[in-house]
């Protein structure tokens, strides 16, 4: 999805849609669902920069089990 999303200033979105065998629906639904994320995106989104940042105080050496402690 991402790549029609950076070509559509080149290629018209019906032509990109129709060459990669990609509903119309299912494009624009990723669209909306980028501006509008949903709420459980939000929190994972939280989420992650908090594990990114355990993981960076730790010098990248912490996996997974004691991230989640």
């Amino acid at each position: 999805m991402r790549f029609i999303h950076e070509h559509r200033g080149q290629f018209a979105v019906a032509l990109l849609l129709r060459v990669l065998n990609i509903g119309a629906s299912t494009y624009y639904a990723w669209v909306e669902q980028a501006e509008q994320p949903c709420d459980r995106d939000v929190v994972d989104l939280g989420l992650t920069s908090n594990i990114y940042e355990i993981w960076e105080t730790s010098g990248r050496t912490y996996g997974a089990d004691r991230v989640h402690r």
